[in-house]
């Protein structure tokens, strides 16, 4: 059997696998290409979401770390879910890290994942990997919505492209 050697297309540094070569560039090489969100522009992320579709029921703006920066309900979704205050859920957003990391366990056969999406009984649960930004959106969607067509993931990337301009 030959071994099959991997090289870094950024340092020019040699794996002896493709999985040390992804994890070598997710270390060292794709933590500089990351926008950061500051509290006030998850604020206005999740404002805009939350106004743009009556489907929309509720989003969070999560770290990657599983802290929620900012999240929005409507009223609809209080009185339906009796949920007053989504920051102060058990859990925070290390379910939605938790959920991430176990697709990701995949991604090496399907490349990373645009959207994850559950359905519920009243309701769809839509997670949103936005990692150039290193962070997660997290939404609550009517049962109806059509969530896997992509356009909800689309429009959350444009707006995010919109309210993070990179400075240069």
């Amino acid at each position: 059997m030959i071994n099959k050697v991997s090289k870094c297309h950024i340092c020019s540094k040699f794996f002896d696998s493709k999985k040390k070569l992804k994890d070598h560039i997710d270390k060292s090489h794709r933590i500089t290409n990351f926008v950061t969100v500051t509290c006030s522009e998850a604020e206005k992320i999740s404002d805009y979401i939350l106004s743009s579709s009556e489907d929309v029921l509720s989003v969070a703006v999560i770290e990657r770390c599983g802290n929620i920066i900012a999240a929005k309900v409507k009223e609809s979704f209080k009185k339906r879910f009796r949920v007053d205050d989504l920051d102060r859920t058990r859990y925070n957003g290390s379910l939605a890290v938790a959920t991430l990391s176990v697709i990701n366990e995949v991604k090496d056969v399907f490349e990373e994942p645009e959207a994850i999406i559950t359905i519920h009984k009243d309701c769809k649960l839509m997670l949103l990997p936005m990692l150039s930004y290193d962070i997660l959106i997290g939404l609550v969607l009517e049962r109806s919505a059509d969530a896997d067509d992509g356009t909800i993931a689309k429009k959350i990337a444009r707006v995010l492209e919109y309210t993070l301009k990179p400075q240069l």
